[in-house]
């Protein structure tokens, strides 16, 4: 039984306040936990529980209920996993062997498309989306505030963010020996291996057990159950633009035996020519290790590394 991540809970609602007390409170604590384990619990978003239960509904029918030969029917050619349906075993950690298993449907401000047998799914889906982006570019402006930048310095260098509608299937033995995979690997009957992820913030809608943190050379629980809260973690953009002083938490899933499991990450993107050189206001950073130029070039080295996109 792993223990509970020292994880804190800020109030978004203190961000969109107007009193600068408050606002001050909510910078200093995201400065602090995105410095300390690179996860926050988000209170007070403003997504309608009626809402995610509407898209809860759908994502669940289109994981259970269609056929693989029906969802083989939305895998959208050239996007590279990045819209619609990616299949089974597609998707592996970074240096990984074996593929992670689960299957996902990404959603982004495109046209995405219309599943035929579940007429509310993409819908529902896109207003999920939506309401992801608003709290993402609420957030993004409290970052640039503790990063010592104007409140609207992300806003307009906002790129092509996913939300992603996720599925593990029930493992009648799940796994969680690290031990027996390589840095970033991965075996048979683990839902999600140890991993970071590519974007600058991802915002998480679970509820189910499963997530773990990597802190302090322990393995913790990062778990909720409050529908009105949401896990936001920082991404290897934002540690490479910081420098490392905001850290990309490491974390797996971790699933229980003959449970399925449902998540829905969004994961928040700036524009492909953005810089992600570190902020030389921020202090040397090691150019050695955060040495891409942009945003760009760094997401299609990650791609290729998991797999979703071809180096030649």
């Amino acid at each position: 039984m792993s223990k509970s991540a020292p994880i804190l809970t800020l109030n978004l609602g203190s961000l969109t306040s107007g009193d600068p007390e408050r606002v001050d409170l909510f910078v200093e604590s995201l400065r602090k936990a995105f410095g300390q384990t690179g996860f926050l619990f988000l209170e007070n978003h403003g997504i309608s529980q009626q809402l995610i239960e509407k898209a809860t509904r759908a994502m669940h029918a289109f994981f259970t209920q269609l056929t693989p030969e029906q969802r083989s029917k939305y895998i959208v050619p050239g996007s590279h996993g990045q819209m619609g349906y990616t299949p089974m075993n597609i998707e592996r950690a970074e240096g990984a062997a074996t593929e992670d298993l689960k299957h996902f449907w990404h959603t982004h401000k495109g046209e995405c498309p219309d599943v035929e047998e579940l007429p509310s799914f993409t819908l529902t889906q896109q207003m999920l989306y939506e309401e992801f982006t608003r709290v993402y570019r609420l957030v993004m402006q409290g970052v640039a505030l503790s990063l010592g930048l104007p409140g609207n310095h992300f806003d307009f260098l906002e790129g092509d963010s996913l939300t992603r509608a996720l599925h593990y299937p029930a493992h009648d033995n799940p796994q969680d020996d690290d031990a027996a995979i390589r840095r970033g690997g991965n075996i048979v009957g683990m839902c999600a291996a140890a991993h970071t992820d590519i974007n600058m913030l991802t915002l998480l809608l679970a509820r189910e057990p499963g997530l773990q943190l990597w802190h302090e050379g322990e393995w913790m629980s990062a778990h909720i159950t409050n529908p009105n809260v949401l896990i936001v973690n920082v991404g290897d953009m934002l540690e490479h633009l910081t420098g490392g002083r905001y850290r990309s938490g490491k974390h797996r899933v971790v699933c229980q035996p003959g449970l399925e499991r449902f998540s829905v990450p969004h994961f928040g993107h700036v524009r492909g020519d953005t810089s992600i050189v570190p902020l030389a206001h921020l202090g040397p950073s090691d150019l050695e290790i955060y040495h891409f130029q942009t945003a760009g070039e760094f997401l299609l080295d990650r791609l290729a590394a998991l797999g979703l996109l071809s180096k030649e």
